[in-house]
């Protein structure tokens, strides 16, 4: 949604209408909408997004390449907002990585114009990527409390490059990747512990992965 400048303008030469516009004059817009990518989204769009509590999923990587979203407006409308990676083949899939690529994009765009370094803190992005993902899902989690599915990952900090911190949140967001994960458990089973997937035999699906990319080449 709305990732182009060729997509809004294609909607607007052909229907006079923006892309959130088009969809909503045919009722599609709703709770149960989530609108990937959004960022070349209009003040009038963003009211539609409002009332009709469409949610929305930013992909940093991906979207660096086309825009910069008005994340704090939308925010600051009351429009749920989360992160995604946009696809294992254009950036990964590691949400560290992106909630970084998104934290410098924002200073960058909107920090700078208002002085403000912190226009998006880093417990407001880390909220975004847990907390603010199940709301997207329109699931209940994303804290750690009583009666909440038991979704969770533990990182080492005990590492050179994460420790001493003298503020945890942000080294978390800050330095914190991908491989610094060593368990993680979705809604109570553990997938991988001690950075060993349990679930998956890794070995033969990058075996396989192998074959896969000689046969290719061959």
């Amino acid at each position: 949604m709305n990732e182009y400048p060729g997509e809004v303008n294609f909607f607007l030469q052909r229907f006079q209408k923006r892309p959130y516009e088009y969809l909503d004059s045919f009722h599609v817009l709703s709770d149960r909408f989530i609108g990937a990518h959004s960022i070349m989204v209009s003040a009038h769009e963003r009211a539609l997004l409002r009332e009709r509590d469409v949610k929305v999923c930013h992909c940093p990587f991906s979207n660096c390449g086309k825009g910069v979203p008005e994340t704090p407006a939308l925010l600051e409308d009351g429009i749920c907002v989360g992160l995604g990676t946009d696809g294992a083949a254009h950036g990964g899939l590691s949400l560290w990585n992106e909630m970084k690529i998104f934290r410098s994009v924002m200073n960058v765009k909107h920090g700078v114009a208002q002085s403000n370094p912190a226009i998006m803190s880093a417990a407001q992005i880390i909220s975004m990527a847990t907390k603010e993902g199940y709301r997207l899902m329109k699931e209940e989690g994303g804290v750690i409390a009583e009666g909440k599915k038991a979704d969770f990952i533990t990182i080492n900090t005990m590492q050179s490059h994460l420790y001493p911190t003298g503020n945890l949140v942000n080294t978390l967001l800050e330095c914190v990747t991908a491989s610094d994960v060593c368990d993680m458990a979705v809604d109570g089973r553990l997938l991988m512990k001690d950075r060993e997937v349990l679930t998956l035999d890794e070995e033969k699906i990058l075996y396989e992965a192998m074959k896969y990319m000689e046969e290719l080449e061959a």
